[in-house]
């Protein structure tokens, strides 16, 4: 993979509700994940700031000790990232509401140095800018277990 095909995720709380964005080149594997969550309902939207994000996208967050998953309705992942690069506060907040917003914006990736109210005004001019895609999704912990045995 080249870093002009990488998928840039970034996890935060905004007003205390956890928030992951994640921006995907229009080159590479970029197209196909967009048209992926197309498919599995997630919906271009048209703005951010005061706006609720549409719900019942068929797509939802696996959490293992590893990584972060991003699955369809057939548990195919569309995006991983690891476990230790997500912020431990949004695992948190995310495993306590069992959702959170997902935006994903086509293009450029933002500043990675921008503070949440710096990236949610990105998000905002990107969404009115018709480069962007959202909803609220499920979020799960996967717990490893050992076989029973009798």
């Amino acid at each position: 993979m080249s870093a002009d095909d990488a998928v840039a995720v970034r996890t935060l709380l905004i007003a205390g509700m956890p928030l992951l964005a994640a921006s995907a080149p229009d080159t590479g594997r970029g197209p196909a994940l967009v048209e992926a969550l197309r498919t599995a309902g997630v919906q271009d939207i048209a703005g951010f700031l005061g706006r609720e994000l549409p719900r019942g996208a068929r797509v939802g967050f696996q959490i293992d000790p590893r990584e972060l998953r991003l699955v369809d309705e057939r548990e195919d992942a569309l995006l991983r990232a690891p476990r230790d690069g997500v912020d431990d506060d949004w695992v948190t907040a995310a495993l306590r509401l069992k959702g959170t917003m997902l935006v994903v914006l086509r293009g450029g990736h933002p500043d990675p140095e921008l503070d949440a109210r710096g990236l949610a005004g990105t998000i905002e001019a990107r969404a009115r800018a018709g480069e962007a895609l959202g909803a609220v999704v499920g979020v799960a912990e996967e717990r490893l277990s050992l076989p029973l045995m009798f």
